[in-house]
């Protein structure tokens, strides 16, 4: 629990402490419509200012060709998508009360708008308790930011299918169930083709087998499994 309470608020600060590093850098604005930008090293009020550009250019204006000052951010070059194919892969640990189960996924769709995108899922799930499970599934992703660096809302919900590869234990059937798992994260985009994201949520996997007792009674047992997840993992 104690690691989950941590997990948490570090998907709750980590947005605030991206944005507080912003860059900014000093905005010259001439009367004659340039726009300079860089740091002011050297101002002279009523005079001149002198202002070192981001090439390392160095501008020296009288004050009577200078409009206006201003302190602005630097513009982010832009990473994230607007539209377009987009795949993601990653690792969740669903956390059960004695054991941690791991699930290996990968996502292919489309990209709609900076904010949302959708595809189809197909992974592994090893819980081998005593099936593996086996998700495919629809993936909705919606972003709240239009920027490299974003939170996000996932919701994972499909339907598991069932594998049992235990030559010893031996079941008259079995299947997978549905799968639902809404999450919260972070991604960061690094360049045009490559991001990486954390999440967390709640996940719930169902499954069931059958098998016969003494007496030729059949015993069916439904599984439901209820688990926090944790995971990362990367875009492209």
């Amino acid at each position: 629990m104690k690691y989950t309470l941590l997990i948490l608020l570090f998907l709750t600060f980590l947005p605030a402490t991206l944005f507080a590093q912003q860059k900014v850098e000093d905005v010259v604005y001439l009367k004659n419509g340039s726009i300079i930008r860089g740091e002011i090293v050297e101002m002279n009020e009523g005079e001149y200012l002198k202002i070192v550009t981001t090439g390392r250019n160095i501008f020296v204006f009288s004050m009577d060709e200078v409009e206006n000052i201003r302190l602005e951010e630097v513009p982010e070059t832009q990473y994230f998508k607007n539209y377009g194919y987009m795949s993601r892969s990653g690792i969740d640990m669903l956390q059960g009360s004695d054991s941690v189960t791991p699930r290996f996924y990968t996502v292919h769709g489309i990209q709609f708008t900076p904010h949302f995108g959708a595809g189809f899922g197909i992974g592994i799930t090893l819980y081998n308790d005593p099936l593996t499970l086996i998700p495919f599934y629809v993936d909705l992703n919606l972003r709240f930011l239009k920027a490299n660096a974003s939170p996000f809302l996932s919701l994972k919900a499909g339907y598991n299918f069932s594998y049992h590869e235990d030559e010893n234990l031996i079941f008259n059937n079995h299947s997978g169930g549905l799968l639902f798992n809404p999450a919260f994260g972070m991604q960061f985009n690094m360049s045009n083709s490559f991001g990486w994201f954390i999440n967390a949520g709640y996940n719930i996997d169902n499954s069931s087998y059958s098998f016969n007792q003494w007496g030729n009674q059949t015993v069916i047992n439904n599984l439901s499994f209820r688990r926090l997840n944790f995971g990362l993992g990367v875009t492209f």
